[in-house]
């Protein structure tokens, strides 16, 4: 196992909660939550699971950056 791997290991341990989310809740919820990230919303503060989460599931993490990544690609330009 490399460090980094080993690391991100240790930190997922000591940041389980007593009440987590599945990966099924968090799909369930991540629309919502990307949706107020890209409106530039405190989307943590209002999903704190789903944050949570994101930072405990590398694989949920790939998805949520890649759907985010889709929907600002799909924003009109900011007027100057």
């Amino acid at each position: 196992m490399k460090p980094e791997q080993f690391r991100q290991l240790i930190h997922s341990i000591f940041s389980t909660r007593d009440e987590e989310i599945l990966c099924a809740e968090f799909f369930d919820l991540l629309p919502r939550y990307v949706d107020l990230r890209a409106a530039g919303q405190d989307a943590s503060a209002r999903l704190p699971q789903v944050s949570h989460h994101l930072g405990q599931c590398p694989e949920c993490n790939e998805v949520y950056e890649a759907l985010l990544e889709a929907v600002r690609s799909e924003e009109p330009p900011a007027a100057s």
